[in-house]
């Protein structure tokens, strides 16, 4: 099968607990010099995830270690790739304020820490405080060396390495309790069909059947 790469990413995290908002669009706060207002920026997947996330009483569901390793609630601004792992420039230049824009607009912290937020994010893509943690993470096929040494705070996930590995193990070990599910979409529903087409073993099927492309 194939998906995007930002509906896999959604779901990824959508499956570990996050309230998601694809593509968050962050909009001018006014005209350029030509009177246009054009679109800033977007984030791909904008994810909120609260610190007492269980998903199943009876057969708790393990959700990916990045995430159950915080216990303060979590916003996470993904960086979506169908290559290598990156970070485009309205997430790495300050001058521009995108960070600033998207922080008001989520609403996460009083307008007073913004730009302290913001501050820390474009320096080491990662913010928190007693009870939030603020957090950039990139997608993609491939490590970025040089992102790990400028930001090595920022998470890459690869998707045969981390992300179609646990969707497999989410859809194979809990097959009972996910087999309901006709208000997903169709990237969800193939998906679980996927999984089911190489039950039992290790996932190495699933992982090399998915094709994450950048459009379809």
């Amino acid at each position: 099968m194939r998906i995007l790469s930002e509906r896999l990413a959604l779901w990824f995290l959508r499956l570990n607990g996050f309230l998601t908002i694809p593509n968050f669009i962050v909009h001018p706060e006014g005209p350029r010099e030509d009177g246009a207002y054009p679109q800033q920026t977007d984030v791909d997947v904008l994810g909120v995830r609260f610190p007492f996330r269980a998903e199943s009483r009876a057969r708790p569901m393990p959700d990916f270690d990045l995430f159950t390793a915080e216990k303060r609630m979590m916003v996470v601004l993904s960086e979506v790739k169908t290559g290598q792992c990156g970070l485009n420039g309205p997430w790495t230049d300050p001058q521009r304020q995108n960070m600033q824009k998207v922080l008001c607009a989520g609403g996460f912290r009083p307008p007073d820490q913004v730009e302290g937020i913001a501050a820390a994010l474009y320096q080491s893509g990662i913010w928190g405080d007693e009870s939030l943690i603020v957090r950039i993470v990139c997608f993609g096929d491939r490590h970025n060396a040089g992102l790990a040494r400028s930001h090595p705070q920022v998470p890459q996930l690869l998707w045969k390495r981390h992300v179609l590995p646990f969707v497999y193990q989410r859809f194979d070990q809990y097959k009972l309790e996910k087999q309901m599910h006709h208000q997903w979409d169709e990237d969800a529903k193939e998906l679980f069909a996927e999984a089911g087409q190489s039950p039992g073993n290790d996932g190495k099927q699933f992982v090399q059947s998915v094709e994450v492309v950048s459009e379809l």
